[in-house]
């Protein structure tokens, strides 16, 4: 009965509880219960019509998942129930680790919100800046549990580093191929293979492959402990002013010698191509792009950089 008018109350029998639905979703999502039953050597004819487009196997397949990534805000809400409802149901833990990111707050550290006007709207920032400077700018700075204050200027920043990989790319390309750099047009040397003659590396050559295979090392063990900010800090720190501002224009004059030219244009392939790969997860749009173009310098490259191996 209602308290205030004695009405009889009545609930509504097609709602479903958010906490509730979200507490079942990792499991719920792959087929449960059917789909376990299935797996648990009991009867299931007609699997399909619980749910359509899912396997007998999916809930095996992908149960438990291997992280939870989520807001620090509905630890109790969310996670807690799904953990609390995936023991109990399945009698498995619904992920093995939980990594909680801070709150995307405005500049001024203020929530944002609708009233205040202070709202960046993806739709509007990604065709004024793109999708890799928005992304950018939410992962460096950002740490665990922490939340992170965004305005325009840094992710007008981050375009300008887009820019950056861009156009060193292009230099290379132009610069390997014996293309025109004030046309852009590419020249039709393509490089064979990667073999360095490592008796004829120069002072610069051994510098970066140096930094190069120590930042492969501590973004690859920043990665793994889940130091994304860290991780993409130092990559952005490298490529700029020791690949771009530094072995770039110690190359310039390695390329107009015929005594390190053919040395130098492999260097420059291995590191530019391998530093994408490291980059493809912070910046996947424009180290797509060069890839692709990469690949009409050097073909034995993987058809996208995706599923290139990460480098060692």
């Amino acid at each position: 009965m209602c308290p205030c008018c004695d009405s009889e109350l009545i609930q509504d029998e097609d709602v479903l509880d958010t906490w509730f639905s979200s507490a079942l979703w990792p499991f719920s999502t792959l087929g449960w219960p059917h789909s376990a039953d299935a797996s648990r050597g009991k009867p299931d004819n007609d699997f399909t019509k619980y749910a359509p487009g899912m396997t007998k196997h999916d809930f095996d397949y992908f149960y438990p998942t291997t992280v939870m990534e989520t807001g620090y805000d509905i630890l109790p809400f969310w996670v807690a129930r799904m953990a609390t409802f995936g023991l109990e149901f399945t009698d498995k833990n619904p992920f093995e680790t939980v990594y909680f990111h801070g709150l995307v707050r405005d500049e001024h550290n203020r929530k944002m919100s609708k009233s205040l006007g202070n709202v960046l709207d993806p739709l509007d920032i990604i065709p004024k800046y793109g999708a890799d400077a928005l992304r950018m700018a939410l992962v460096v700075g950002s740490s665990p549990g922490q939340d992170l204050a965004i305005g325009e200027a840094k992710i007008k920043g981050y375009r300008n580093f887009s820019n950056k990989i861009w156009n060193a790319s292009r230099f290379v390309i132009l610069r390997v191929t014996d293309g025109e750099l004030k046309t852009g047009q590419t020249g039709s040397i393509k490089i064979e293979d990667l073999d360095i003659d490592v008796e004829k590396l120069t002072k610069a050559d051994k510098k970066i492959i140096k930094n190069h295979n120590e930042i492969i090392k501590s973004v690859t063990a920043k990665l793994d402990k889940f130091k994304f900010s860290q991780a993409g800090e130092e990559l952005y720190e490298y490529f700029w002013h020791n690949f771009c501002d530094l072995y770039i224009e110690d190359s310039k004059t390695q390329l107009d010698d015929e005594k390190t030219k053919e040395n130098t244009k492999k260097v420059l392939i291995k590191i530019l191509s391998e530093s994408l790969i490291l980059l493809h997860p912070f910046v996947p749009f424009v180290t797509e792009a060069v890839w692709q173009e990469l690949r009409q310098v050097y073909p034995k490259l993987e058809k996208s950089v995706v599923i290139a191996g990460w480098p060692e």
